[in-house]
């Protein structure tokens, strides 16, 4: 039978041991729970900054209206959703056109490189956020106000969604001026006199014009009359102006196939795509809130608005802006009395009016170049201008009338929100109570992003 073994002896060495590895243990587990409690609590303070303490963080202030990040945020990404959709859309008008859809591109681009700066984006943004507010203080100050209902048809037009009948332009009248033509100016178009001599003009080999093929055009050889014609004969050749009123769209009611159940369908998926972003109707229906007070604003201050504007009528004879010299030699054959007619359409390189005398019809002060404008702005009627240098070459101008004609609706509302903006700017500089804080840039976002694939499409 074999002997049990004697009892362990536990020295003070061992115990000293033991006691030592106990106490590590403890240390070791302390710590560790002490690193996973910061842990925790950072991953928690993470959340509350990002969910309660950021977005309450001001980006801005108009005097006692703050503007903070969970504001900013939410419509940055909203706007840049809407840019990039615009991009894509122009981007489709390009592949349609093909190769008259280059202006298209061009605006896809812009738009692209604009949002490839987000800063900037964002300042624009929020310089749009502090416009707003000065908006409703003053609507507030002159008792304007929008209603539910006005929101409501605000945005279901934009989902195209019209319970009343969907608005449809019709017809109606708007006077258009009908001009009369003075003696001086019929005679100024009248007679193409043929009074150059053909064999005066030589191509790049020296060869007379007369010596090569010429394309006859009977209707120009049919408009050549004498000066003593008839008058009524001369404004038969003029571009008839028609006295009816011109017709313009006003609204009026037809039914509509959307039914207010898809109409909640499309709020649904709205929302749905922008709730990443903390963006939904409600902040939609904020954003048409104040586009309503703009326009009942814009109503309500008396803007400087032209009805009518100041149109002209002329010809012009253009050479290269390295022919000054044949600048110079037309304007003097034209001072000795040769026919405008003939010298445009032997030496003029504007082929879209040069077989027209260089006739240009009428413009008003927007339509061309500047010093084009300043120049035929300047004569009186019936005279010639010196040569005018613009990117194009060197002029000789001759104005034939000067009129007044009606301002467009359209034009009217383009003024008057050109005016609105000047003096919205004008009303933001007299306040010195819009703080805009350091550190607004650190708040920005950059999403949603440009996909780098779309980018590579655009500039392939």
């Amino acid at each position: 039978m074999a002997k049990p073994k004697p009892p362990k002896r536990i020295i003070k060495k061992h115990l000293a041991r033991e006691q030592r590895e106990a106490k590590q243990k403890r240390i070791i587990l302390i710590v560790s729970i002490a690193i996973g409690v910061t842990i925790l609590g950072l991953a928690i303070f993470g959340v509350i900054d990002q969910a309660f303490i950021r977005p309450k963080t001001s980006v801005a202030r108009v005097g006692d209206t703050k503007i903070t990040v969970g504001e900013f945020k939410p419509f940055v990404q909203y706007s840049r959703m809407q840019m990039l959709n615009q991009a894509y859309q122009y981007y489709t008008f390009n592949q349609q056109f093909g190769d008259f859809g280059g202006n298209f591109l061009d605006i896809a681009r812009s738009i692209v490189m604009e949002l490839s700066q987000p800063v900037i984006f964002g300042r624009t943004i929020l310089d749009e956020m502090i416009d707003n507010i000065i908006i409703k203080e003053e609507a507030a100050k002159r008792g304007l106000t929008v209603s539910e209902a006005e929101i409501d048809a605000a945005v279901q037009a934009v989902f195209s969604f019209f319970p009343d009948g969907t608005p449809t332009p019709t017809k109606t009248a708007m006077i258009q001026p009908t001009p009369t033509y003075s003696d001086e100016q019929l005679a100024l178009i009248s007679t193409p006199t043929s009074s150059v001599e053909e064999s005066e003009v030589f191509n790049g080999e020296d060869e007379p014009l007369s010596n090569l093929d010429v394309v006859e055009d009977t209707d120009a050889d049919e408009a050549i009359l004498d000066a003593d014609e008839d008058t009524a004969a001369i404004e038969a050749l003029i571009e008839p102006v028609d006295s009816t009123p011109e017709a313009t769209p006003t609204i009026t009611l037809t039914p509509t196939p959307y039914s207010t159940k898809i109409y909640g369908q499309n709020i649904k998926e709205f929302e749905k795509l922008y709730k990443i972003y903390n963006f939904d109707v409600n902040s939609l229906r904020e954003i048409f809130r104040v586009q309503l007070l703009r326009e009942k604003l814009i109503d309500s201050i008396e803007l400087n608005v032209e009805t009518t504007k100041t149109e002209v009528w002329a010809r012009h004879i253009l050479v290269s802006s390295e022919d000054f010299d044949l600048a110079v030699e037309i304007l003097s054959r034209l001072e000795d009395g040769e026919n405008f007619f003939d010298l445009a359409a032997l030496y003029s390189l504007d082929e879209s009016n040069k077989d027209l005398g260089g006739d240009l019809g009428w413009f008003d002060d927007s339509t061309m170049v500047p010093e084009f404008t300043e120049a035929v702005f300047s004569l009186s009627e019936g005279e010639i201008s010196q040569p005018v240098e613009t990117v194009f070459g060197y002029h000789i101008i001759q104005l034939i009338g000067r009129r007044e004609s009606q301002v467009t609706p359209s034009q009217v509302t383009q003024q008057r929100q050109q005016a609105f903006t000047t003096w919205l700017a004008e009303q933001r500089s007299l306040r010195d109570d819009i703080v805009i804080y350091d550190d607004w840039d650190q708040h920005v976002p950059a999403t949603p992003e440009v996909p780098p694939q779309f980018i590579q499409e655009l500039y392939q």
